[in-house]
């Protein structure tokens, strides 16, 4: 290892600015190298990565702290108390993680009500102590709701499966108390508990919120995060968590852990940071969360290493966690309808935005019985059978699942369930699919223009009608094309469920005859006396299936797969760098600064879908396949 001199590391660089103090500390390390599932929390990916909650017991009034992630200074988060106050701090964290698990039990709306009680009740508080909390708990909601974070180029968003390469001000959260004189009528029935003197309108923030409800989140159990009474514990065990994915090994470099948590990076007192380190791995041991820990010293402290190991028993308890959390939220989305209180804003329209984004791949007991009425009757004698088909739902989404089932009852398969799983890994179905589709696409089209051309098969009033409209809409202004065109091709991602680069090169295809099926369902689009000269449109499918094909075919069969071991993440770096060379060069860049946090990305490129991670000192892995039509 490179040895690291004392005045290559950066110092925390304090300013004087009058009224305010800024301490500004640099993260970058790259350069030096339940008890039930009722009490699981989605914690924020941003929440777990950085310190948005300090650990500091010296903290001043007024202070601005400023976290670097390269020497540069183009990519920071800046955390701003409100003016005479603190940042947030060990309180304000268990505050908001009882939140979580309050916004959960509320079906997770962005917009939902509560009581200090209650957020106290969630934090593990008796009730004989309530009284003693109750302006604490006041203060750091206060505190939450005022203090603002500065992200540039560092705040990342699952929305669009990268950190958002601009400047984002935002707060966790906003708060407003209300008494029984200010309440609504409808906001009135939630003080019919007497004792209620005031409830809490609690709105969590467009980011955080969306991480939440997507899948920018780490799930954990809240009671076991409350129990833990040192925060520098909390904050490693699910920094730890989130750094080894499902590995049973990681190596970190303690200078890391110690500017994410975050403590003291005082270079005459590293030795002293890396006991209390070494004092929360030992919780962590005691507490069976970690299966062993070691501390490398190598030449001296600064460049000291921890070895973390997990066994098969953390993956089960970890993967437990994510899967009893996911069913609870399928559930909802399939049953959301309130909040349980019939008030406005209360975050359905988000809640409704990732039910239609996601509905595909939703695992229903309805969805199931359909998949097993295809196979096989032998099928449902497999008990284990539901289980597959849950998850390749889930993975693959319904209609996927549904066609490959479909090939297996043709192929007259014997080992059921082994076929699936095979079948869904290695796509032994997607030439089924593929020829499936194209002759779904050309049988539309035969009966659209064999029913233009015969009396018998449509009504000629119909025809009439659809011709009248072609010709109506060609006439219109370019913007007022465009506008219908933006309406047809929102409805068509609505009722998709989904939308990416293979949805909208299938919309594409089959634009003209879904923007004509759009017009005749919204006849007050199309302002007839307006239109003074007619035209012969495009013929239907204009976009002819010829492009399909050549698009996609070929595609299909080209892979890449690569696992071997990198020297260092730079050199994995290179080598992604290498293959995706020619590919959206903003979008290429934005995937290798999420791999410098994550170590892991998954998403997809245009027409590639990427899948990598990077392990240090392991076999790390990159697979890039390309989308054909099949994964419409």
């Amino acid at each position: 290892m490179k040895k690291l001199k004392a005045h290559n590391i950066p110092r925390n660089q304090i300013i004087d600015t009058g009224p305010s103090e800024i301490v500004e500390k640099f993260l970058d390390v790259s350069e030096i190298e339940n008890e039930k599932n009722h009490s699981l929390v989605r914690i924020d990916i941003n929440m777990i990565e950085y310190p948005l909650f300090t650990k500091s017991t010296s903290k001043k009034k007024n202070q601005i702290i400023r976290y670097f992630f390269n020497r540069s200074k183009e990519a920071y988060i800046q955390v701003n108390p409100t003016s005479g106050d603190y940042i947030p701090g060990e309180l304000e964290e268990r505050v908001f993680i009882s939140l979580l698990k309050i916004m959960r039990d509320k079906r997770y709306n962005s917009i939902f009500y509560t009581t200090i009680s209650e957020i106290l009740t969630n934090m593990g508080i008796s009730q004989e102590s309530f009284k003693g909390f109750y302006g604490r708990i006041s203060k750091a909601l206060v505190r939450l709701s005022q203090t603002s974070y500065t992200f540039k180029n560092s705040l990342y968003s699952n929305k669009i499966k990268g950190i958002i390469e601009e400047q984002i001000n935002t707060n966790i959260m906003n708060i407003h108390m209300i008494s029984l004189k200010q309440a609504k009528d409808v906001e009135k029935e939630l003080f019919t508990d007497r004792r209620i003197k005031e409830i809490i309108k609690v709105s969590i923030s467009e980011h955080f919120y969306d991480n939440i409800i997507r899948k920018g989140y780490l799930v954990y159990d809240s009671q076991l995060l409350l129990s833990m009474d040192n925060p520098i514990t909390r904050a490693l065990y699910m920094l730890i968590n989130k750094l080894r994915f499902n590995r049973m090994y990681i190596k970190v470099l303690s200078i890391n852990l110690i500017k994410r948590i975050p403590l003291s990076e005082n270079i005459q007192k590293i030795g002293r940071t890396i006991k209390v380190i070494e004092k929360s791995c030992e919780e962590l041991k005691k507490m069976d969360l970690i299966e062993n820990f070691n501390i490398i010293k190598n030449s001296k402290w600064m460049e000291s290493e921890v070895e973390f190991y997990f066994n098969d028993t953390h993956n089960a308890l970890k993967q437990s966690y994510f899967y009893d959390d996911k069913n609870h939220f399928d559930n909802l989305l399939i049953t959301h309808t309130d909040s349980g209180v019939d008030l406005k804003n209360d975050g359905n329209d988000s809640f409704h935005a990732v039910k239609a984004e996601t509905i595909d791949r939703i695992p229903t007991n309805e969805k199931v019985e359909e998949i097993f009425k295809i196979l096989p009757s032998k099928a449902k004698e497999l008990k284990t059978l539901p289980k597959v088909i849950k998850d390749g739902i889930r993975q693959y989404g319904f209609d996927y699942i549904r066609d490959v089932s479909e090939y297996m009852k043709i192929q007259k398969v014997g080992n059921i369930r082994s076929y699936l799983i095979q079948a869904l890994a290695k796509g032994w179905a997607d030439e089924y699919i593929f020829n499936k589709k194209k002759n779904t696409i050309q049988m539309d089209k035969k009966v659209i223009n064999s029913n233009l051309g015969k009396e018998e098969l449509i009504n000629i009033e119909n025809i009439k009608h659809i011709n009248e409209i072609k010709k109506l809409y060609a006439q219109l202004d370019k913007d007022i094309q465009l506008g219908i065109e933006e309406k047809a091709y929102k409805l068509y991602i609505e009722k998709c469920g989904l939308e990416g680069k293979i949805q909208k090169m299938a919309f594409n295809a089959a634009k003209d005859k879904l923007i004509i099926d759009y017009l005749l369902e919204n006849m007050d689009m199309l302002k007839i006396d307006d239109i003074k000269n007619t035209a012969e449109v495009d013929k239907i499918y204009k976009k002819e299936l010829d492009v399909i094909e050549l698009d996609s075919i070929e595609e299909s069969k080209t892979e890449i797969s690569i696992e071997k071991i990198y020297k260092n993440i730079s050199m994995f770096q290179l080598e992604i760098l290498e293959i995706l060379e020619g590919e959206n060069i903003k979008e290429v860049n934005n995937i290798i600064r999420l791999l410098n946090i994550t170590n892991f990305f998954e998403g997809e490129l245009g027409r590639l879908h990427i899948t990598l991670e990077y392990n240090e000192e392991k076999e790390s892995y990159i697979k890039i396949k390309k989308i054909t039509i099949c994964d419409v």
